[in-house]
Parts: structure tokens; C-alpha cells; sequence
């Protein structure tokens, strides 16, 4: 669910000081998206879900991030995404990486109302 050689690799590339406030600009920018597209899941796009994975993968969150890709792919396909799925995988990977992060967890409020 969580890579977290990748997780620790992004926190040597940007430095422990500026480590969370680049992990909860991700999860913030991610929160805020999929606020978007639940409340107009019609109007999801493989653009808004390939934004998602982008993120998802930055962060090692492998199965949110796998969940994205079959959102993409639905769009791409023509069918409609999982958006709910995506939200579920977010809340997942949020319960997930609370250890790790538990300031992070504070932001992730919106991964458990999903």
C-alpha cells in the first residue's frame, strides 16, 4: 500500500525540515481534488485522475495511486470512474502512512468522511 523507499527517498531529496510541509502540500492538493470530483463525479476527467497519480506516486502510495490509474483508464475508455473507489484508496493510504506521519493525519480529515 505504501512504498516507503520511495516516501523515505522523497524525504532525503527535499531535506527533513521541509519534508512535511511538502508531504501535507501533496496530501492537500489531492484532498482538494477528489472534493472536486466527488461533488461532480460526471465531470471527472483522465486529466484530473493522472494529476492524482502524479502525487500518489511522489509519495509511495502504490495502491491509491493504482486505483488512479484505473480511473484514468476508465475515462480514457470512455466508461465512468471509480471516483468513490479513488476516494476509498485515499482514506486507505491516509490510515496507512498516520504512523509515519502523524501530522500528516490531521490534514487527511476528508479521507475519512470518504
Amino acid at each position: 500500500m505504501i512504498d516507503r523507499h520511495r516516501l523515505n527517498a522523497l524525504r532525503e531529496d527535499i531535506g527533513e525540515e521541509d519534508f512535511a510541509d511538502v508531504v501535507c502540500l501533496f496530501i492537500g492538493e489531492i484532498g482538494e481534488k477528489l472534493t472536486q470530483l466527488q461533488a461532480a463525479p460526471q465531470g471527472a476527467t483522465a486529466d484530473d485522475f493522472h494529476f492524482l497519480r502524479g502525487s500518489a506516486v511522489n509519495l509511495g502510495l502504490t495502491a491509491f495511486a493504482e486505483a488512479c490509474t484505473g480511473a484514468e483508464g476508465a475515462c480514457r475508455a470512455g466508461q465512468p470512474p471509480d471516483v468513490a473507489g479513488v476516494a476509498r484508496a485515499f482514506a486507505a493510504a491516509m490510515a496507512a502512512l498516520a504512523p509515519d506521519l502523524p501530522d500528516v493525519a490531521a490534514l487527511a480529515d476528508f479521507a475519512s468522511a470518504a
